[in-house]
């Protein structure tokens, strides 16, 4: 890991989430790290968390600790992350694995339809 980006996230986690796409952990690894370093990076965990907070009107915290922030947001919001990241739809699959698994592991929460997980590490 190339930053703490990924604390969040099992390393089993993303063992088994390679196991079930066609990716090594090396580029869900780095796959991850680009989503989270984009969100850091521009607006801000908190920033776009108080944003979706305001906007939504479900709750989209599922659970919030010292280290993460673990949410349930509609389909379109992962569209944008996806086209500004230039991800194909394979590693969207794993990316978005890899958050549900996480997000379930941590809150228990299961998702349906068009609701996606979202793990986002905390500035600390």
């Amino acid at each position: 890991m190339t930053d703490d980006r990924l604390e969040p996230f099992d390393d089993d986690l993303l063992a088994t989430v390679v196991g079930r796409h066609d990716l090594d952990e090396a580029r869900l690894r780095e796959l991850l790290d680009a989503h989270q370093r984009q969100v850091r990076d521009n607006p801000g965990v908190e920033d776009i968390v108080y944003e979706w907070r305001s906007q939504f009107h479900e709750q989209p915290v599922l659970q919030r600790t010292d280290d993460a922030y673990y949410l349930r947001l509609r389909a379109h919001v992962w569209d944008e992350f996806a086209e500004a990241l230039d991800l194909a739809e394979v590693d969207l699959d794993a990316v978005l694995d890899a958050h549900e698994e996480q997000t379930r592991r941590v809150t228990g929460a299961a998702f349906e339809g068009d609701e996606r997980a979202m793990v986002l590490q905390r500035p600390g």
